[in-house]
């Protein structure tokens, strides 16, 4: 019995061990815009000259990302399950933001769970 508690309990440590890893995000502020990656990336679209065409495919699934004024690209990422990562952010697509978030980096890529969005004045 002290093995089937003991191997239950590893299990549970284990397949909870990526969540519990998740909360180490540095939290950072930047200014950037959200953007639409996959123009941004094959084209360098941004701004308000694409604000329409980045809206439209976001309404169609494409997710948003976030471009720092350094250059740096952020994907947008859920802070928890069955949450939108891109809800704080598509009313801004194309605009200068304040943007606050946990930082997360893995193979070069970076990422950001946004907690807080303000416009520029």
């Amino acid at each position: 019995m002290y093995k089937v508690i003991t191997l239950a309990i590893a299990t549970f440590i284990i397949s909870f061990s990526p969540v519990l890893g998740a909360q180490k995000g540095e939290t950072i502020t930047i200014i950037g815009e959200p953007i639409d990656p996959a123009c941004y990336i094959t084209m360098g679209s941004k701004g308000i000259d694409h604000k329409a065409c980045a809206e439209a495919c976001n309404k169609a699934g494409q997710t948003l990302a976030i471009l720092a004024n350094d250059g740096s690209l952020f994907f947008a990422i859920e802070g928890a399950p069955g949450t939108s990562p891109d809800s704080m952010l598509a009313p801004f697509i194309g605009t200068k933001v304040k943007l606050t978030g946990r930082v997360f980096e893995s193979g070069g890529s970076k990422a950001m769970v946004v907690e807080k969005v303000e416009p520029m004045k």
